[in-house]
């Protein structure tokens, strides 16, 4: 069963790609790059292992709610009962969950190289079908959205550097530097000491994990720019010689 699987993963090629109905925007690069991430060699969720997660999460968040909410007001042995109720869903959920996605996804912690190069060989089978559908445009409007494109990378960059820095070289280090100076003092203080911010600190604190999380949204963003950059170069450059003739 195992040997079928690989000759499935090895075999999968994407399908020719279909002379494109309308011009070359960048909500229909979108998509197709959307499809290009899109794609895995591992099997997709299962529909129990996606409900699975949605009950934990509301089985917690019930919980939550409720010890929070009607402490005051219901009694604590009728509270109590619900309560583990409520946790014994949540660990059940996630617990269906996480043996799901490990019976799915366990060939790549078996054999990490082998499912890697099984996963290079799907992207670039899927890259090639990309940008082979990319070369059925006209190359002057290639060219001319990979101009426009590489022009705002680099504007996008440049406005990054000014309120980031070096964000995406740093990574979480500087959040993780925050929340120690934040919990350092726990085991002195206990919770209470930690806490104790004020409203000045406590707007500081949501305003620089708001900031942060912009960030690496941006940085998300402009990866994707990327990916448009690379694949329109890549049908500048790798073109056949006759389409660039007719060009």
């Amino acid at each position: 069963m195992g040997d079928a699987m690989d000759t499935q993963y090895l075999d999968a090629t994407p399908a020719a790609a279909q002379a494109p109905g309308e011009g070359l925007t960048f909500h229909a690069l979108y998509r197709r790059v959307q499809g290009l991430t899109g794609q895995s060699i591992y099997p997709k969720p299962s529909a129990a292992e996606r409900w699975s997660v949605r009950v934990g999460a509301g089985a917690a968040l019930l919980g939550l709610t409720t010890g929070l909410l009607l402490d005051r007001w219901v009694p604590a042995n009728v509270l109590l009962p619900f309560l583990l109720v409520c946790l014994t869903v949540e660990v059940g959920g996630f617990v269906i969950s996480g043996v799901l996605m490990a019976r799915r996804e366990y060939r790549q912690y078996i054999q990490p190289r082998l499912s890697h190069a099984k996963e290079m060989d799907s992207e670039f089978g899927h890259w090639q079908a990309v940008v082979a559908e990319l070369q059925r445009f006209p190359r002057r409007e290639r060219e001319q959205r990979l101009r426009f494109v590489t022009v705002l990378r680099a504007s996008m960059g440049e406005r990054m550097g000014l309120l980031y820095g070096g964000l995406q070289k740093l990574g979480p280090f500087p959040l993780l530097v925050a929340l120690y100076v934040q919990y350092r003092s726990w085991k002195a203080n206990g919770w209470q000491g930690v806490f104790d911010v004020g409203w000045p600190g406590g707007i500081l604190i949501f305003s620089m994990v708001l900031l942060y999380i912009i960030g690496w949204m941006l940085i998300i963003q402009r990866a994707r720019l990327d990916t448009y950059v690379n694949l329109l170069e890549a049908s500048l450059h790798h073109e056949p010689v006759e389409s660039s003739l007719l060009d």
